[in-house]
């Protein structure tokens, strides 16, 4: 099968096409035809080498939607013909390829409403969103929930599920198309323009000085950091990166604050309930048809020009996902 793979960590140019031998689906693992696939953060942090390492050749892509074509002795959720999608193991070959395995218990039946590139874009933002919200800072109707990066593939996610469990929505953005986004088609509740306004400031004149309940960081570094000034006392701050609170540490303890750290792939990866992840995934499917949530794709490549969907990722201006088409 065609596969674009890694030799070695560096820039895009590192991408290059290679014939593999077609996956063996294991006991729970299904095989899938990738009709496409979609470029997150995480590929390009393990393309360059900043991530955790892996085995050469290495190939990414860690959202599948596609087709069942085999399947393991203990997979019986799905049939070979089925229409499917979600995220491969975090730790093993991804859907950068003709055909990836997905293990039968994270997957779920491919949103009808909408084709596979849609699909696509939806697995790893969808799950680490619901979870971060959901499983972590367990929000509720009525609260006001602080959200990073609302244009970005886990934010506008993140955003329109706040809102749909009933949140007042406050995220952050710093450029004009991101602002509209983040106003005119996600309609968050107030969109703070970070290069214009300090951000913790605003939400504290937002919130009349008490602070958020949640707050959710999506990017990291002193954002992280400076969000523990957003969160009320006794609140959860949730956050995507391996962060840590540095000198800020005492200002959670003396307000009791939890700091949640949310990755997605270690349920699977780490065998804990990840049927939990199906379920999550066939729920977001249903809204999805149901038109009450939008995966937004700003860009589509072909798999030939992978490597151009890493540039367009590395810049940092990406508007919801960038999808891949393999068919």
């Amino acid at each position: 099968m065609r596969a674009m793979v890694l030799h070695q960590h560096g820039g895009p140019e590192q991408l290059g096409m290679a014939e593999l031998p077609l996956p063996e689906p294991g006991e729970t693992e299904l095989l899938v035809e990738v009709h496409a696939t979609s470029v997150n953060p995480v590929d390009t942090k393990i393309r360059r080498g900043s991530s955790v390492k892996r085995a050469f050749p290495l190939t990414l892509g860690f959202d599948v939607s596609g087709v069942v074509v085999g399947r393991g002795s203990r997979a019986r959720r799905f049939a070979v013909g089925d229409e499917v999608f979600g995220c491969p193991h975090l730790f093993r070959p991804g859907a950068n390829a003709d055909f990836a395995l997905l293990d039968d218990r994270v997957a779920a039946r491919k949103p009808l409403t909408v084709d596979h590139a849609t699909a696509a874009a939806l697995p790893l933002v969808g799950l680490t969103a619901w979870q971060s919200l959901h499983d972590r800072a367990r929000i509720s109707a009525g609260q006001t929930v602080l959200i990073h990066a609302g244009a970005g593939g886990v934010g506008h996610i993140a955003v329109q599920l706040a809102r749909l469990a009933g949140c007042r929505v406050l995220t952050t953005a710093g450029r004009a198309d991101s602002l509209a986004f983040c106003r005119d088609v996600l309609r968050a509740d107030e969109v703070i323009d970070y290069s214009q306004a300090d951000f913790v400031a605003r939400v504290n004149e937002l919130t009349q000085g008490q602070g958020v309940p949640v707050a959710f960081d999506t990017v990291g570094g002193d954002v992280f950091r400076r969000s523990i000034d957003c969160v009320a006392p006794l609140g959860h701050l949730v956050t995507i990166l391996g962060d840590h609170a540095g000198d800020r540490g005492p200002v959670l303890l003396y307000r009791s604050i939890t700091v949640h750290h949310e990755f997605m792939g270690a349920r699977l990866a780490c065998e804990v309930d990840p049927a939990h992840q199906g379920t999550v995934l066939t729920g977001l499917a249903h809204l999805v048809d149901q038109g009450l949530l939008r995966p937004h794709v700003s860009a589509r490549f072909p798999l030939e020009q992978l490597a151009d969907a890493h540039r367009q990722v590395d810049t940092g201006r990406t508007i919801g996902k960038v999808a891949v088409e393999l068919r």
